[in-house]
């Protein structure tokens, strides 16, 4: 396997071994989501292997434009493989079916929504890709108990070939110069999850699309764009150390920071997100709502 996915793999093993110690944690998420990653990292491996989406290294991008605020690759013109996609996608939904979870018979009904057409998974990874949050919405009624479960299967299929994508086109970005927006410098998309790292809690934000974990302004709201230090707040709570709610006032948006700088503990921004579901709740409480979906698809 890849160096990089091999830390990656040990990584991922770590924090899933903290989320097994969680009591409030459900064991079949948790088994769901140890799967999707497992098999997610070999089809990544997979892709590196084969040197899929090597021809983007030489694409010339206009960097200046971009430093500006422009993204590098629009979402629109991300094309994975889709084959791999859909080999994935038959694997995790072989695992379901096989699963010993509510899941099982909802993937059953997305069986047979797909043999009558009603779930066309091509058609599905185009509106993914395209953004458009109303087809998978239609295609909640397909499954009634366990509604985000179609779009958890195409966004998990698709996502290795998007994070190839999108750390290629990110490599591009002069590690020199200063990123000063808060959506994707590659996709445009807006972020999942924050981390503050380093001594100086350097901000670092995950975007919700491509995956890329790019550095931003840390006194700005990554969705608006507000810096009006009034208007921006944050909180944490003693039950989630190592956690903290970003919000804004101008547009009533929050997102999730990860700061493990005085913890021994490892960070993986798509698992921190699901450890620190209770803050989402909290929050939303107040009033404030999340823009983007996890990276599961909820």
């Amino acid at each position: 396997m890849n160096p990089d996915l091999e830390r990656e793999k040990t990584l991922i093993s770590k924090k899933t071994a903290v989320l097994a110690s969680k009591s409030y944690f459900p064991e079949p998420l948790l088994g769901l989501v140890s799967a999707t990653l497992a098999m997610q990292l070999a089809a990544k491996d997979a892709i590196l292997e084969s040197g899929s989406g090597s021809d983007l290294d030489d694409m010339p991008v206009d960097v200046e434009k971009a430093l500006r605020g422009a993204c590098l690759f629009p979402r629109e013109r991300f094309d994975p493989d889709r084959t791999r996609a859909m080999d994935l996608l038959a694997s995790l939904a072989d695992w379901i079916r096989r699963s010993d979870t509510p899941l099982a018979a909802a993937m059953l009904r997305i069986d047979a929504a797909q043999a009558d057409g009603r779930f066309d998974p091509m058609a599905a990874m185009n509106a993914h890709i395209a953004g458009d949050d109303t087809f998978f919405q239609a295609l909640e009624t397909l499954t009634p108990e366990a509604p985000r479960l179609p779009a958890f299967l195409v966004q998990a299929a698709l996502a290795p070939g998007l994070e190839v994508i999108g750390s290629r086109i990110y490599a591009k970005l002069p590690k020199d110069r200063s990123w000063t927006h808060g959506h994707c410098p590659v996709c445009g998309s807006p972020p999942l999850h924050g981390r503050l790292v380093g001594k100086e809690g350097a901000r670092h934000l995950t975007c919700s699309f491509c995956h890329v974990e790019y550095r931003a302004r840390r006194l700005m709201c990554p969705f608006c764009g507000e810096d009006d230090a009034k208007k921006l707040d944050y909180f944490s709570t003693p039950d989630e150390p190592g956690y903290r709610v970003e919000t804004c006032a101008a547009c009533q948006r929050y997102i999730k920071t990860t700061d493990f700088r005085e913890f021994d503990r490892p960070s993986y921004p798509l698992l921190d997100d699901l450890e620190s579901l209770a803050l989402d709740m909290a929050v939303q409480k107040m009033g404030f709502t999340r823009p983007v979906l996890s990276a599961w698809g909820f």
